[in-house]
């Protein structure tokens, strides 16, 4: 019973991601807005997708583009 009240009195650390983050990327944002960005990407190639969303889903096709 003591390491049940003791579980709820715990602090969990709190995660913010980044895109939670307005400041950090407010000068990428004024920058697409602008037309003067540009990022360094790897073209990995294709693979078609049954359903066109969901984190899963890219995630897999990511996998299956890295595995062949």
């Amino acid at each position: 019973m003591n390491k049940l009240r003791q579980s709820f009195r715990r602090k969990k650390d709190i995660y913010v991601p980044e895109s939670s983050r307005p400041h950090q990327w407010q000068t990428d944002e004024e920058a697409v807005r602008s037309g003067k960005c540009s990022f360094a990407v790897k073209y990995l190639g294709h693979v078609e997708v049954e359903e066109s969303r969901g984190m899963h889903i890219c995630e897999d096709a990511v996998k299956r583009l890295k595995t062949v």
